[in-house]
């Protein structure tokens, strides 16, 4: 019979608790730009699901409220416009991130490939130009 004896599985497990590559806790704010970045990213994937998940049909006009537990952020998505690309699915639209670091505006684009599912087009912050 071969294995570790106890002795060794418990280094094994403090080795484990005590790695540099222990992932931060998702519920704590950031504190920091690279914090700032994950949750940046973050918010953005729930964006894209939320604009993904959308029935469109039952929405109508109306706007969409997210929020992120994980980041504490939140906001709205509005005018969505499926329409179709190159024959893909897509989904236009304009989304607001209200964060601790501030209030961003949104304009995205997502399309479906049926081989590969959703794929973001553009996802990116607006400029004060282009929304006045």
């Amino acid at each position: 019979m071969t294995g570790r004896g106890l002795e060794q599985a418990a280094t094994g497990a403090v080795a484990l608790a005590e790695s540099p590559y222990v992932t931060r806790d998702p519920f704590v704010t950031a504190d920091d730009a690279a914090g700032a970045e994950r949750d940046r990213i973050l918010d953005e994937d729930t964006i894209r699901n939320a604009v993904t998940s959308a029935d469109l049909d039952a929405e109508g006009d109306s706007t969409l409220s997210w929020a992120n537990a994980s980041t504490g952020s939140s906001g709205d998505i509005s005018g969505i416009e499926e329409r179709e690309v190159a024959r893909q699915i897509c989904r236009k639209f304009s989304a607001t991130r209200e964060a601790y670091d501030g209030v961003t505006l949104y304009q995205g684009d997502l399309c479906l490939d049926r081989r590969t599912g959703w794929w973001t087009r553009i996802l990116q912050p607006r400029s004060l130009e282009q929304v006045g």
